[in-house]
C-alpha cells in the first residue's frame, strides 16, 4: 500500500512540475546567437552572465552555462548592473507566446 501512495505521489508531482511555469512579468525575449562562457550574445547584445546566474530547462531544472545551445529563443532577466542574472529555455508552448 505504502509503495502504491508513493507512485502516486511521485507521479502527481512530474505531472505538476511540467505542466507549467509562472515566468516574471519584467522577462524579455532574444534569440541566442552564440556563448563563450561567462559571455551569451543574445539578439545583438553581449551579456556577461552574473555571479550565480539562473539557467532553466525546458522542464525548469537549472542547467550550466555550457549546456546552452549556441542558437535558440530564450528568456531572460538583467540584474541592475546589466548582468545576465536569470534565463529560461522555453517550452514549445511558450516559444509560441509573445511577450
Amino acid at each position: 500500500m505504502l509503495k502504491k501512495l508513493f507512485c502516486v505521489a511521485l507521479l502527481s508531482f512530474t505531472i505538476s512540475a511540467h505542466a507549467g511555469r509562472i515566468l516574471p512579468q519584467n522577462v524579455q525575449v532574444g534569440q541566442i546567437n552564440g556563448h563563450n562562457y561567462p559571455e551569451v550574445k543574445i539578439g545583438g547584445e553581449i551579456y556577461r552572465l552574473a555571479p550565480g546566474v539562473r539557467i532553466y530547462d525546458t522542464f525548469n531544472r537549472i542547467i550550466v552555462p555550457t549546456q546552452l545551445p549556441q542558437n535558440a529563443k530564450v528568456f531572460y532577466q538583467l540584474d541592475p548592473g546589466g548582468f545576465l542574472i536569470q534565463m529560461w529555455l522555453p517550452t514549445p508552448e511558450e516559444a509560441g507566446m509573445n511577450r
